[in-house]
């Protein structure tokens, strides 16, 4: 596994790449624009150049980003739906110029017309951004946790969505939070390697993209989206150990959704996991 976070914009992303180095991040999330705008903001030549350059020179892959909350794929309200196409095409279009992705997006909410209806909606959007984005742009849809009408919850729905959709462009991003949120234990072994065969004998195994590490302090199934710290949530170190553990799952991306209060926490933070990964996938092809 390669290990990171989602790192805290610093200066400029030149400045963020250089911090996310420091930190020992093999992989990072940024937020496309503001998180709760429609807005991706200015990007200028030499900001890009030199996020790339520090990127490439820190060896950090994949570099991911993550939408604006604002953004729903299944809405039915014609303007809401609008703005969100126009707001993942930007994000896309973003990533393409950052060489980064896969952009990751939630699912949506269908609003009280049936899941049914918000899938359909959501793969016809996608269709539409895909036709206007850069070939080579990607995007990651990720589960939710279950609360209000969200859609891309099960197995069966997060394949439904991205099934009808090339396997290198329509990914999956697997939010542990999410997922113990809407009711999978993932601290008892025998779950997560159900979920894995699932996942394998649904949208495929290769359609899962990267992991968001996150412990949750929500009651198991209570459909709550309640981001923890690892190891203070209720997943735990079995959690933990058994998501870094599971060889199914060794080659992707982990990424911490909450950032630590300060950069010595997160540098010890990563340290440790490198260390888990060696003592439970043996030794690791590139360290740092």
């Amino acid at each position: 596994m390669r290990f990171g976070i989602h790192v805290p914009k610093q200066a400029n992303l030149p400045a963020t790449a250089r911090y996310a180095a420091d930190i020992g991040c093999e992989t990072i999330q940024l937020f496309s624009g503001n998180p709760m705008s429609w807005s991706t903001g200015r990007l200028t030549s030499r900001e890009r150049d030199g996020f790339i350059l520090e990127i490439e020179r820190a060896g950090i892959d994949p570099v991911v980003l993550h939408t604006p909350y604002v953004i729903n794929l299944a809405t039915p309200d014609k303007e809401l739906r609008a703005n969100s196409r126009r707001g993942l095409v930007a994000a896309m279009v973003r990533a393409h110029e950052l060489r980064a992705g896969p952009v990751i997006v939630h699912c949506g909410n269908h609003m009280g017309a049936g899941t049914d209806e918000g899938i359909e909606r959501a793969v016809r959007m996608l269709e539409r951004v895909l036709n206007q984005t850069p070939p080579e742009s990607t995007v990651a849809l990720e589960n939710g946790s279950g609360k209000g009408t969200q859609i891309g919850l099960s197995v069966d729905e997060l394949a439904r969505l991205v099934a009808p959709f090339p396997r290198d462009r329509v990914g999956i991003v697997l939010d542990t939070a999410h997922l113990w949120g809407f009711g999978f234990d993932l601290s008892k072994k025998s779950v997560l390697d159900q979920l894995v065969a699932d996942l394998e004998s649904g949208p495929g195994l290769d359609r899962v993209w990267a992991i968001h590490g996150n412990d949750s302090d929500a009651d198991l199934g209570s459909r709550r989206d309640r981001h923890a710290f690892w190891t203070t949530g209720y997943m735990g170190r079995k959690g933990l150990r058994n998501i870094v553990g599971c060889e199914a799952l060794s080659h992707l991306p982990f990424i911490f959704e909450i950032p630590g209060e300060t950069p010595e926490f997160d540098t010890k933070r990563l340290a440790s996991m490198r260390r888990l990964d060696r003592r439970l996938n043996g030794p690791r092809r590139s360290s740092r």
